[in-house]
């Protein structure tokens, strides 16, 4: 018999550039982006700690396994919007996430 494994799960929703958060050992952090206009922007991972681990990636969204930071000083989540049909990023977002 085995016992089912309950996941923490947290979603940011269009988080706002400097957002932060806190979170325990062992959360999914879901980060999703609405869509804009026709399609031709992408959000990607630029940077980020490492004690999130990425389980998916999307065009508009992100999916991380939070690991209990051993780490000195924070390191941002740093996302980046970037059109397809143009070089160089249109919008950044760095995001702080503690775990605590």
């Amino acid at each position: 018999m085995s016992i089912p494994h309950r996941f923490i799960s947290h979603t940011l929703q269009d988080p706002q550039p400097g957002h932060v958060l806190t979170v325990q050992p062992g959360t999914r952090l879901e980060v999703k982006f609405r869509r804009r206009g026709l399609g031709l922007s992408r959000w990607q991972v630029v940077d980020r700690p490492p004690h999130l681990v990425p389980l998916e990636e999307g065009d508009h969204g992100f999916l991380f396994l939070v690991f209990g930071g051993e780490h000195t000083g924070e390191q941002p989540l740093r996302l980046a919007r970037r059109r397809v049909d143009r070089a160089g990023s249109d919008e950044v977002r760095d995001l702080v996430v503690r775990v605590g």
